[in-house]
């Protein structure tokens, strides 16, 4: 028997008594070009993950070698300076001229009611290993830890993770946080996420509508870029609903079962006078925000306002004369609309509506409600939305109807992913159009990926400002009452 071997070139020899012969040749995928010396010689890098996690497992959990001490809310941790170091917190007190220098049991003294034991261990585990793994539970106690020592780098990780995990369950919470702890970036995200969804996602939740704080609530309607679903009326809707769940602390129940509540009580009140004259005062700032002029466009409306008795006639009066004012001066041809504010001003008297845009079929709507003549119809097509000034013979009788009517508007769309963030945004700006009668212009087209549902946030200014209305509206009611908002009239609303 012979025996049977390969080259290194690839071809099978068979020896036999001590001859060799060839017997086949191999063709060889062996390229002679290749350059064997740099490749032993090119370093490639592999992460040993035995290494780290030996780290941390012998030295932080284990605490061997340990060469400081570190005791925080009753516990201690068996640590090492020279990791420690790497806050500043921790390398201005090993090295400078504090007492700590030179001991080896250091304790932290905790103030802040945030912090935790788990919150310390994971953040002073963090100082061994470069990996983190967190709850979204657990990142308010770990953002105020980092802050204390001064981690960040893991700051930066708690920011991270906040910004990725603001919902329904999380925003308040995250708000108050990134107040407190001056996180900017998470406070104006939180913002955000409101402004799209106070009248939606959080109306339905009688449970986190009641724990918004007043001064967040007075921002939050007091932006431009509040998503109003349906109109400014709803506003007003929503409110009392709060003020009812914040004077009930202890009420459960449905959304729907808290307005009606809402509703009857302040229809059963038997303190005399008007709410926020009385017993409201608290209230009164956060009802300051709301467009007063823009919630008497329909007679019901006017009746449940008075009969509410929150807002003192102090305060409806003026808007009433307000909207009468501008009627009169349409009427009698002396306003035909404006044409060029500046966004400043449109921002700070333009009314507010909007709706949901459930599918990418097609959706005619209007806002109803006393609108000066003005019939406008939008129209959504699924590629684009569109603006119709609807003109209707019903409404020659009631108001002069010009040839041309001046405009401005703001449109803008967002649609949301399964914790209602924003993933997709478009506005047309603060844009100015003349329209005839029946005209109709394009104001949007809408990008192919769109995603539905579509929130749709529309701000509109129909009346031209005038020197008199602002001038009554800055002034300030004998009641004591806050001053209204200056605000000239708009569009109408549903």
């Amino acid at each position: 028997m012979g025996n049977i071997f390969t080259n290194v070139m690839g071809s099978t020899i068979i020896g036999t008594g001590g001859s060799k012969r060839k017997v086949e040749e191999v063709e060889s995928d062996y390229d002679e070009s290749v350059d064997f010396d740099s490749l032993l010689n090119t370093p490639k890098k592999r992460k040993l993950d035995s290494t780290s996690k030996y780290i941390y497992k012998t030295l932080f959990e284990e605490g061997r070698a340990s060469d400081v001490t570190v005791v925080a809310l009753g516990t201690e941790w068996h640590l090492h300076k020279v990791y420690l170091c790497q806050s500043p917190y921790f390398q201005s007190m090993f090295s400078g001229n504090w007492s700590e220098a030179n001991q080896t049991k250091i304790t932290i003294e905790i103030l802040d009611d945030n912090i935790t034991i788990e919150a310390l261990r994971l953040a002073l585990g963090q100082f061994y290993k470069d990996d983190i793994l967190v709850e979204a539970a657990q990142v308010i106690p770990l953002l105020a830890t980092a802050l204390l020592l001064q981690m960040d780098p893991l700051i930066e990780q708690c920011t991270s993770i906040m910004m990725e995990t603001i919902n329904l369950q999380t925003v308040l919470q995250y708000h108050e946080a990134s107040r407190r702890y001056g996180v900017v970036e998470v406070d104006n995200a939180c913002k955000q996420w409101l402004l799209h969804n106070l009248l939606t996602q959080v109306t339905e939740q009688p449970g986190t509508l009641r724990h918004i704080s007043p001064d967040l609530l007075y921002e939050l309607l007091s932006s431009p870029h509040l998503y109003v679903m349906q109109t400014e009326f709803s506003v007003y809707v929503m409110l009392k609903a709060w003020v009812f769940l914040r004077l009930n602390p202890s009420w459960e129940g449905t959304h729907e079962a808290a307005f009606l509540e809402a509703h009857r009580f302040f229809r059963n009140r038997t303190v005399p006078g008007w709410f926020l004259e009385e017993e409201g005062r608290e209230f009164a700032q956060v009802f300051s925000a709301l467009r007063t002029i823009y919630l008497i466009y329909h007679h019901l409306d006017v009746e449940m306002l008075y009969s509410d008795h929150i807002l003192p006639p102090s305060w409806l009066t003026p808007a009433s004369m307000h909207q009468w004012y501008n009627m009169l001066r349409i009427d009698q041809g002396k306003d035909r609309g404006p044409s060029d504010i500046s966004e400043e001003e449109f921002n700070r008297t333009c009314t507010r509506c909007g709706r949901v845009l459930a599918g990418s079929g097609q959706h005619i709507w209007r806002w109803t409600g006393y609108n000066f003549g003005l019939d406008l119809v939008m129209t959504h097509d699924g590629a684009s939305l569109r603006l119709k000034r609807n003109h209707r013979n019903e409404n020659i009788a009631s108001i002069v109807q010009p040839g041309r009517r001046s405009i401005m508007y703001r449109i803008t769309v967002a649609s949301l992913n399964d914790q209602k963030q924003v993933i997709y945004t478009k506005t047309s700006g603060v844009q100015s159009v003349t329209l005839a009668k029946n005209e109709e212009v394009r104001i949007m087209v809408l990008d192919p990926e769109v995603k539905y549902p579509l929130l749709l946030s529309a701000n509109f200014l129909i009346t031209t400002n005038h020197p008199i209305l602002l001038r009554a509206g800055s002034q300030t009611s004998s009641s004591g009452c806050l001053p209204q908002p200056e605000v000239p009239s708009c569009v109408p609303q549903e």
